[in-house]
């Protein structure tokens, strides 16, 4: 699920939010993991948010929960890098585009 600007309205949103693209899930069923359909739907959702369709941005974010490390590495090797905010109790990350 990709999102712009939706939650900019939102107190307690992180910063990096207001006009921008977010992930907001990315969900593949267990039995259905380590077979590449999570690399090949982000490498999807940027093509398409590079084309802006919703609007100019500077960054696409994404939040997942600290200790998955599988989401972490995922996410670095697309150039994602952690901003220092948190979405609740899940760390932030961006990447420029």
């Amino acid at each position: 699920m990709i999102g712009f600007n939706e939650a900019a309205l939102e107190e307690e949103a992180p910063e990096i939010l207001k006009n921008n693209y977010s992930l907001w899930r990315l969900m593949i069923d267990e039995r259905y993991q380590n077979k590449g359909y999570g690399r090949e739907a982000i490498r999807l959702a940027l093509d398409l948010i590079r084309t802006f369709p919703c609007g100019k941005a500077v960054y696409y974010s994404l939040s997942y929960e600290p200790e998955n490390d599988v989401a972490k590495k995922l996410y670095h090797s697309f150039g994602f890098v952690e901003n220092g905010e948190m979405d609740g109790d899940e760390v932030v990350a961006v990447l420029k585009l």
